[in-house]
């Protein structure tokens, strides 16, 4: 409910705001989020966060398998919405919101609601972090992740549900791929350490380029 709330707060000033601007503007209220959690420490416990956070179950196994229902269910859920009127409206603002209002469409509640929708999912994820991690803190969720989830969402696609799964899917897999790959380096050649440092970094920007400009529409799509 937390979560729902900040979707309306960060949705009520984005409303007029398109493409970057609209970007620049979300990830410019992590930043402000930040100087809140410093500004109240025996809230969030400050540049400590919170620990001793319960966990969701005693053995990680059944964690997963909670989380792993969780998801299926909020995935279920994501594809009412979007099989709805409520979903089509959606598409259609993103289409052309010009056309939509013309129809007699109040398109500032539909876009109020689907900041509101995305705070909800947002924050279930959230949630669930912090009681698999036992701990919160504000370098949980930085930009440059923000960056990294963003990522994903175009490699899956944009605009498709799937989009979600197999972004992160393909994300996480090559990122395991990297580790090896790096260890691998380090070992056979132990002089040169500093020159396998940045290969994530360097990957992950070529491969974003390369979806963008040979598969803009991202795996989902593909698929």
């Amino acid at each position: 409910l937390a979560a729902v709330l900040a979707g309306l707060v960060i949705g009520i000033p984005c409303l007029r705001l398109r493409g970057t601007y609209l970007a620049l503007t979300t990830l410019a209220f992590p930043i402000i989020l930040m100087g809140i959690v410093f500004a109240l420490p025996d809230l969030t416990g400050g540049e400590l966060g919170l620990s001793g956070l319960d966990r969701l179950a005693k053995s990680r196994l059944v964690a997963f398998y909670i989380i792993v229902t969780l998801m299926i269910a909020l995935v279920f859920i994501m594809w009412k919405i979007t099989d709805s009127n409520t979903g089509i409206i959606f598409h259609a603002i993103r289409e052309d919101e010009v056309a939509v209002r013309a129809s007699g469409i109040n398109t500032t509640r539909y876009k109020l609601l689907a900041f509101c929708l995305s705070g909800f999912f947002a924050g279930i994820a959230g949630a669930l972090m912090a009681q698999n991690l036992e701990v919160i803190t504000h370098e949980s969720f930085t930009i440059l992740q923000s960056i990294d989830y963003l990522a994903m969402c175009i490699i899956g696609g944009l605009g498709h549900i799937l989009g979600g799964i197999f972004g992160v899917g393909f994300w996480f897999i090559l990122e395991r791929i990297l580790e090896v790959v790096t260890t691998s380096l380090n070992t056979a050649f132990p002089d040169h350490v500093t020159w396998f440092v940045s290969i994530r970094e360097i990957v992950f920007g070529l491969v974003i380029i390369l979806f963008l400009i040979f598969e803009p529409d991202g795996l989902a799509a593909r698929w």
